[in-house]
């Protein structure tokens, strides 16, 4: 199955599931009636764009062969952290960031009493959450070949 049908497939499941979700909330029928309508609208815009796409037939076409090099320059001590050790500070800093603005909508719905800590840990959210824009990352090969 290919990319095209099975987008199809699945907009008839979803329109099918709100179908069923709203005769089981007891919609009189106009639900079910633009749930369908909408249906029908997508599968005939997808239909008119598939059919819109001009053909290749992937046989003819050759690729020619390419060798591909990258030199990188030895900078030094210029870069500070490795790609890999770059994602790991992006997960830590971004968990950490949401925790510290969950307090803070916490303090703010809830704990009024204690509201000036509840900026202080937006305000500290918000920093930590900055922090990996300016951190110096040095690209590996495997990045720079993508």
């Amino acid at each position: 199955m290919n990319l095209y049908n099975s987008i199809i497939v699945a907009i008839w499941l979803a329109v099918l599931y709100a179908i069923w979700a709203a005769t089981e909330a007891g919609d009189p029928g106009y639900g079910q009636v633009a749930f369908l309508a909408g249906g029908i609208f997508a599968h005939l815009y997808l239909r008119k764009r598939n059919l819109e796409r001009p053909r290749v037939d992937n046989k003819d076409i050759e690729i020619p062969e390419a060798n591909f090099s990258v030199e990188i320059p030895d900078e030094g001590d210029k870069y500070y952290f490795s790609e890999s050790n770059y994602r790991k500070i992006i997960w830590a800093t971004t968990i950490f960031s949401l925790l510290t603005i969950s307090i803070f909508i916490e303090t703010v719905a809830y704990q009024q009493d204690y509201l000036f800590w509840g900026i202080i840990s937006l305000i500290l959210g918000l920093i930590v959450f900055l922090v990996p824009v300016l951190l110096p990352v040095k690209d590996d090969i495997e990045t720079l070949k993508k």
